[in-house]
This record gives C-alpha cells, sequence and structure tokens, in this order.
C-alpha cells in the first residue's frame, strides 16, 4: 500500500505542476474527550466515558482535484501511542448536483510491531447534504473488511450544522451497523465545537467498544 500511496503521491504531483502555486494547504489541531470512529471506541480498554485524545493534521487540496494529507491521533493502539494516517485521492464532479470522492488511506501505529497497521480504499457520492461511501480494507488486519454508510450533513444556520450517519460492516468486518448523531458550532476564525452521540449494534460482542458515547470536540482550522 506504501506503493499505491507513492503512486498517488507522484501522479498528483506531476498532474498539477503547472498549478502548483494555486495548492491550498490548512491545518488542524483539536482535543475529543474520547476517541471514537465509526461507532466504536479506538482507543478505551477501561470503558470510560471519557478519555481524552490530542488530534491533528494538515491536507493538501491542489487545483485540479487532487489532495493529499495526515492526520493523527494519541491513545494507547496496543503499544503504539499514536495513531498515523497517510491518505490521497481525488475529488470532483460527476455533475452539477453530484460530486465524487475516491482515495485510499493507510492507518499507521509506529511500536506496534506491524500487527495493527492496514489499508482501504475508498468512494462517495453526495447529493445536496446527503452522502454515500463505501470502503473496503485492502490490505494489513483491516483486509476484506467493508462499510456502507450513509450520511447527512444539513446546516441549521450560519453557525450550526447537523450530522447523521447510519453505516452497516460486512461479514468479514464483524456483521454489524453503527450510528451517530451530532450538532458542530462554528465560532468563526477557524474554531468550531462539537457534541455526537454514536454507537454500534451488536455491544455485548464488541467487548464494549461499540456502546453508546457523548463525544465532544474542540478544534482550530489554521
Amino acid at each position: 500500500m506504501k506503493r499505491v500511496l507513492l503512486s498517488l503521491a507522484c501522479s498528483a504531483a506531476c498532474l498539477t505542476a503547472p498549478a502548483i502555486a494555486q495548492a491550498e494547504t490548512s491545518f488542524n489541531l483539536g482535543v475529543v474527550s474520547l476517541y471514537k470512529s465509526n461507532g466504536l471506541d479506538q482507543d478505551n480498554p477501561d470503558g470510560k466515558q471519557v478519555r481524552p485524545a490530542l488530534q491533528g493534521g494538515v491536507d493538501t487540496s491542489f487545483e485540479n482535484g487532487f489532495y493529499l494529507g495526515n492526520w493523527n491521533s494519541t491513545g494507547k493502539f496496543g503499544d503504539a501511542r499514536v495513531e498515523i494516517d497517510l491518505y490521497g485521492g481525488h475529488r470532483g464532479q460527476v455533475t452539477e448536483a453530484i460530486s465524487y470522492d475516491v482515495g485510499v488511506i493507510s492507518f499507521i501505529y509506529p511500536g506496534s510491531g506491524g500487527g495493527w497497521n492496514g489499508s482501504e480504499a475508498y468512494g462517495s457520492l453526495s447529493y445536496g447534504p446527503l452522502t454515500v461511501k463505501y470502503a473496503r480494507g485492502v490490505s494489513g488486519v483491516i483486509k476484506k473488511f467493508g462499510r456502507l454508510s450513509l450520511s447527512v450533513t444539513q446546516p441549521i444556520n450560519e453557525a450550526w450544522q447537523l450530522q447523521a450517519t447510519l453505516g452497516m460492516r460486512n461479514e468479514t468486518a464483524g456483521d454489524f451497523g453503527d450510528y451517530s448523531l451530532g450538532v458542530t458550532r462554528d465560532f468563526g476564525n477557524g474554531l468550531s465545537a462539537g457534541a455526537t452521540f454514536s454507537g454500534a449494534t451488536k455491544k455485548s460482542q464488541l467487548g464494549g467498544a461499540g456502546d453508546n458515547r457523548l463525544v465532544l470536540s474542540l478544534v482550530k482550522g489554521f
């Protein structure tokens, strides 16, 4: 998968060379009360409601739709103490009303001996506030894991936004669903706060990782 990411990066660099000056780079840094993703606790061996994590990353978007990025989170992932995500892809329009996003992402856990590492490919279509996304593991511990999700992102007013997501994993990934409902408050100047209620079905089979949680977040973009 490193070869895939390198190839994608090279392709993006070659195709965007004439417009490299138009590339836009943004950064984000934030804190969450608990690292929970797609309905599952990612770092919560004790089943606590609050286990703060520091998170942040960088994104570069090019004029022709290609993008590259990195995102990181603190936590305890086996012997690793940080998760590093590297991703790249392309966004564009199918029609004036329908947009797409396709790419690959690698999840890296330094110090874990490689046992936690994995990569997936993803693709999504968006129409207005609705987004349908499918992600499929292509290497490592998540190989052949699949997840289909439907998300709604709806502005309430200029400051508030509502988000809701329903997801379903294939049999290889555990054959269970996940859900989330949250609101985000934009304070301006790149500062936002959020509150999201999230969990998964088949809780007893997930060792508590799918229990319902209320996750609070504070993020600064710059």
